[in-house]
């Protein structure tokens, strides 16, 4: 894809009402995005920089290029609002009927979990197991079998509220058992390529709400405690980028 009318190595992209001019080394492939987007970057944990040339050839393993690697999506939707996007996050009503009894899995729903101390800034949201015994009830009594569950891969959740009380920011993980410790910045060790699909990731959802842009990015769970400093670093970039 060219770009006729944008300076060489940059892509312009119109989100919403707000054009944006990306450089293409942030971008996430050889292609620029389309014209109205969405717009998908490749930048490094923690410092949310790109990964220039240099780097990709300085002879780092795969492994911790894929433990640094934050894949971002930057999108303006345009049938529903930024703040309802997220907030369908946080619900199984896409997934669900009103009035189902799945609409009371506590595993799917903000407000069936509990709320635990402040983390890093976060509210941690865990499942609530009285719930969750009444709700394996209910289910084995509506559907005459047991509920599947595998505690180990139920997602924990985090949250984080702007200033007018609505949730701002919500983040996903795969639970800590599988997550690499991390030391000066860095991830301690590099673990052999077989260990690859247990490495505990996080998925981070965000938004923009003056400029109407959904983000969404994910990383290795050893950056969840840097999760604000990588949020600021995707929006000085949104903002540097705009251009009307």
């Amino acid at each position: 894809m060219t770009y006729a009318a944008s300076p060489p190595g940059t892509a312009e992209v119109t989100l919403g009402a707000h054009v944006y001019r990306w450089p293409l080394i942030e971008l996430d492939g050889p292609d620029g995005p389309p014209p109205r987007g969405p717009v998908e970057l490749s930048l490094l944990a923690p410092s949310m920089t790109p990964r220039t040339e240099g780097i990709r050839t300085r002879g780092e393993s795969s492994m911790q290029a894929m433990l640094h690697d934050v894949p971002i999506t930057i999108e303006s939707p345009e049938a529903i609002t930024v703040n309802a996007m997220l907030e369908r996050k946080l619900v199984n009503d896409d997934r669900s009927v009103v009035g189902s009894l799945e609409r009371r899995d506590p595993r799917e729903r903000l407000e069936l979990r509990v709320q635990q101390p402040e983390q890093w800034g976060l509210s941690p949201s865990t499942i609530d197991e009285q719930l969750m015994d009444a709700y394996a009830r209910d289910y084995l009594t509506r559907y005459g079998k047991a509920l599947p569950r595998l505690p180990a891969f139920e997602p924990d959740w985090y949250i984080a509220r702007a200033a007018n009380g609505r949730v701002g920011t919500f983040i996903s993980c795969d639970r800590t058992r599988t997550a690499l410790p991390v030391s000066g910045g860095q991830p301690a060790g590099d673990p052999a390529p077989s260990d690859a699909a247990q490495l505990a990731n996080c998925i981070h959802y965000f938004i923009d709400p003056g400029r109407k842009l959904f983000i969404q990015m994910s990383y290795q769970r050893s950056w969840l405690k840097d999760w604000k400093h990588m949020e600021d670093g995707v929006h000085a970039l949104i903002e540097r980028y705009e251009v009307r």
